[in-house]
């Protein structure tokens, strides 16, 4: 994995204590007050038990691994922080053809604007503009870096992997059946009325 210029170091998961009420599968608190004004940079991987959790929370066979980078960058003004990042993970996901196993590597980039300085009215109105990046609120001074990882991990995931043997089996699907009767929806024709 490429390292950010000036990486500081990789931080243990015992380092970090969540503090969150609602216990986080992959949680790395960072707080804000100690990033310096340059930014820091903090590797992140997640542990075999947290990867089993996010397997179980994202819906896959498998998480094998989950590891990424994470620069946090104050802006202007102070109380306003660039997260930008890289992630990487082994997974294994099931076919939506033929719910065989497909494993993939995914490989993601983001980046996400956090401040603690988010109106409050913001945080209940929903208005999507493509051209206004908002930010997302800063909760008690820290960001959870992990759950940042997690959520850009579902977002890279393939919302419909395939396996090798799917087109085929479609095909298969598709064809007439042995009764003559044609796609897949050919077993609905006796139910249509003249």
């Amino acid at each position: 994995m490429e390292a950010f210029p000036g990486t500081i170091g990789q931080l243990p998961a015992q380092a970090w204590r969540p503090f969150l009420s609602i216990p986080a599968e992959f949680s790395r608190l960072l707080a804000l007050d100690g990033v310096p004004p340059n930014g820091t940079v903090v590797r992140l991987r997640a542990s075999a038990e947290e990867c089993r959790a996010l397997a179980a929370r994202f819906e896959l066979v498998a998480l094998e691994r989950l590891e990424g980078e994470a620069r946090v960058t104050p802006t202007d003004p102070r109380t306003t922080m660039l997260v930008t990042g890289r992630l990487e993970a082994d997974v294994v996901q099931s076919c939506v053809v033929t719910f065989e196993p497909v494993a993939a590597t995914v490989v993601a980039e983001f980046d996400r604007l956090f401040s603690e300085d988010v109106p409050e009215q913001a945080l209940d109105e929903v208005e999507i503009d493509a051209e206004a990046e908002l930010p997302e609120p800063v909760v008690d001074g820290r960001l959870d870096l992990g759950e940042i990882l997690a959520q850009e991990l579902s977002l890279a995931l393939d919302p419909y992997p395939r396996s090798p043997g799917a087109d085929l089996r479609l095909a298969e699907l598709n064809a007439t059946d042995a009764d003559g009767v044609d796609g897949t929806f050919g077993a609905l024709a006796p139910l249509r009325r003249h």
